[in-house]
């Protein structure tokens, strides 16, 4: 890393005329995730953040990964099967995107494009392959490229890091219920997702889980949205050997810049230092930004959301990241990394069921 006065202003530093680099966010959520109820409960009495698809444009983001979430917290609530809870998420971002003239991209080739935004289709929480392995081709059909394996609940593919109320681990591990680590259907599935060119997250998986995807997967996997645990110990940070694991691969770490009371990254400094331990370990290359938008309670002091998201290129700068390196951790290495993962499309892939599509299997 190196100082360099160009990224030190609000503005992100200039990239080379003739390959204009994007701005991308690793995770991201439509406010749709969570009852519109329960968002204005949680925007009045605890002032968390409500961010609309809109404020990607003025904050310059050229691409937003979007995510649904897949396990029982995004899915049951909804009164309707896991599955459908899914796909009700996935429309719900297409509309919002589209009400705001973003549009929803599947292939490397758009993503080259700066001029954004738009917006690329996720799922975190594989709940529904887990029960299911076609929906991963189904899910590839709805444009979804991105897929979290787990969230808070273990599924049929692997386990968790930390369950919704902060305890570390699986609780079935714990228990002796289940073995850690990532299932022999979910070897399956990371190998199928290479296949089809899905960019496998690992973002809430546990050590187990992490390492053997790491091990097994054939195209770069990413923890989109993350710290390091060597730099303060919480249950949803990563250890430096899943760091270097995940950066063998090709892979990305995503910086998060989420605030969840005195549990996490503080401000802008903490947010610094996580990136600093970071790239000494493995590389600036190998850094990316996952914001969680929507998907959190607080953003560190210093960031306030996707409008906010240029003035995170002169935080870099003062860590000590040159101009070149801001704008890789920004967005210029996640597109090398989604080019990498999604170019794998069309090596193979699982066929639907005969006589049964994606329409045909929404219940």
């Amino acid at each position: 890393m190196s100082m360099d006065s160009a990224a030190m202003s609000n503005e992100l530093p200039p990239a080379e005329a003739s390959a204009p680099t994007p701005a991308i966010d690793m995770h991201a959520h439509s406010p749709s995730i969570v009852p519109g109820w329960l968002r204005a409960v949680g925007k009045k009495v605890l002032s968390v953040p409500t961010d609309p698809l809109s404020d990607l444009r003025p904050g310059r983001v050229d691409l937003a990964v979007i995510t649904a979430v897949g396990d029982p917290m995004g899915t049951r609530w909804r009164g309707r099967s896991a599955w459908a809870g899914v796909v009700e998420q996935l429309t719900a971002a297409r509309t919002e995107a589209a009400a705001a003239g973003i549009t929803v991209v599947t292939d490397p080739a758009s993503i080259a494009r700066p001029g954004g935004p738009a917006i690329m289709l996720g799922v975190e929480g594989a709940d529904t392959v887990g029960t299911d392995p076609q929906r991963l081709t189904d899910l590839h059909e709805l444009g979804v490229r991105v897929l979290g394996l787990v969230h808070y609940a273990d599924n049929g593919l692997g386990t968790i890091g930390m369950s919704a109320f902060g305890g570390r681990g699986s609780r079935a591990v714990r228990a002796g219920r289940r073995s850690a680590g990532l299932s022999p259907l979910g070897k399956e599935v990371v190998a199928q997702m290479n296949r089809l060119g899905m960019l496998i997250d690992l973002a809430h998986a546990d050590f187990a889980t992490t390492m053997s995807t790491c091990e097994h997967s054939t195209a770069p996997v990413v923890s989109s949205h993350t710290a390091a645990s060597a730099v303060q110990d919480f249950p949803r940070f990563i250890s430096d050997t899943e760091v270097r694991a995940i950066a063998a691969t090709g892979g990305l770490i995503g910086l998060w810049p989420a605030r969840l009371g005195k549990l996490t990254l503080r401000d802008v400094d903490d947010f610094a230092r996580h990136a600093a331990h970071l790239a000494q370990l493995v590389g600036a290359e190998h850094l990316c930004v996952g914001t969680d938008m929507n998907g959190v309670t607080g953003y560190i002091d210093g960031y306030d959301g996707p409008r906010c998201f240029p003035t995170l290129a002169p935080v870099l700068a003062t860590a000590g990241f040159d101009s070149a390196e801001v704008h890789g951790i920004l967005g210029g290495n996640a597109l090398r990394v989604l080019k990498a993962a999604l170019s794998q499309e069309n090596r193979g892939s699982m066929p639907c069921e005969p006589g049964r599509s994606v329409r045909d299997r929404q219940e």
